[in-house]
């Protein structure tokens, strides 16, 4: 899969959770089986924006192959996708969230695989294969 594939499937898997979490947080987080108070909903609200402010970065940088600013994003989505992947490992095993929490643990751990693959496949130098 090509870098920019990799991060495109990223970047609209983040804006779609970031209109969740936006527009219906209440909702997202009963299909996770919890809830929250009105602060944690403003909370889930602030984070959707983050999601698709995020995504929108990574939409605009996927074919900026070779830039440093692309490099340097996804040394940073790695670590914040490995970083969420231990958080959500930790709330899932500690039963915060019903057995659908186990997809976030999955998908953060993907993501964090493969940006790690991009960053060291090629001792550094991005490249688009």
């Amino acid at each position: 899969m090509k870098l920019s594939t990799f991060i495109l499937i990223h970047s609209i898997l983040l804006f779609l959770f970031g209109l969740g979490f936006l527009l219906v947080p209440a909702w997202i987080l009963s299909v996770y089986g919890t809830s929250t108070n009105s602060t944690g909903l403003l909370t889930a609200r602030v984070f959707g924006i983050g999601n698709i402010q995020l995504s929108i970065i990574m939409w605009s940088s996927r074919n900026e192959i070779g830039s440093k600013i692309l490099k340097t994003l996804i040394l940073l989505l790695l670590l914040g996708n490995a970083l969420a992947f231990m958080l959500a490992l930790l709330a899932q095993i500690s039963g915060i969230f019903n057995s659908f929490g186990w997809t976030n643990v999955g998908l953060y751990l993907f993501f964090a695989l493969g940006y790690m693959y991009f960053l060291f496949a090629y001792k550094g130098k991005m490249v688009d294969t």
